[in-house]
């Protein structure tokens, strides 16, 4: 097939355009116009805010100690969210709090990480259940999630209200 034939059949990709170079769909060329999109800061918010919400929900079911709740360490690739700001965690975390969805226990330190006896496999809703106003001051307080101090090894856990609600009901 020459040139000459081809060129018809692949005019559509040339419509608009001042030279006779084919466009390959989907290609962005220098000239090529393009669509201006104007920055909504609501969108942007809405976004961080599912973002928020979605890890701190993944957190809570994966029994997650506060500690690695910003950080993302309660997941294999913590780079899919990046560091997490500690005080939208602490609302999210509380907002369930408040509706009764999740309550918060204590785990000890563990004492060696590396120890291979160390038993990881338990459910958290058997630790100790730490009493609602100090679990609330501790969920208010994300400078206290650190494995520098026993309160970074609270887990907050679904309550039986929580375990029953559906994902797309929790607020």
């Amino acid at each position: 097939m020459a040139a000459q034939e081809v060129a018809p059949v692949f005019g559509w990709l040339r419509k608009n355009r001042g030279d006779e170079e084919p466009e390959i769909p989907g290609m962005v060329t220098p000239g090529r116009r393009r669509r201006r999109v104007v920055p909504d800061p609501a969108a942007d918010q809405r976004g961080a805010d599912d973002v928020i919400r979605t890890a701190m929900y993944q957190a809570v079911h994966d029994d997650a100690w506060l500690t690695g709740i910003t950080d993302g360490d309660f997941i294999d690739d913590p780079a899919a969210w990046g560091e997490l700001d500690p005080q939208a965690c602490s609302a999210q975390l509380l907002r369930w709090f408040d509706a009764g969805l999740i309550e918060v226990h204590q785990d000890a330190e563990p004492a060696d990480l590396a120890d291979p006896v160390v038993d990881f496999d338990y459910d958290a809703a058997d630790l100790p259940l730490i009493a609602p106003d100090a679990a609330r001051a501790l969920l208010a307080d994300p400078r206290r999630w650190t494995d520098e101090h026993p309160d970074g090894f609270a887990v907050p856990v679904p309550t039986g209200l929580g375990r029953s609600t559906p994902a797309e009901r929790w607020p």
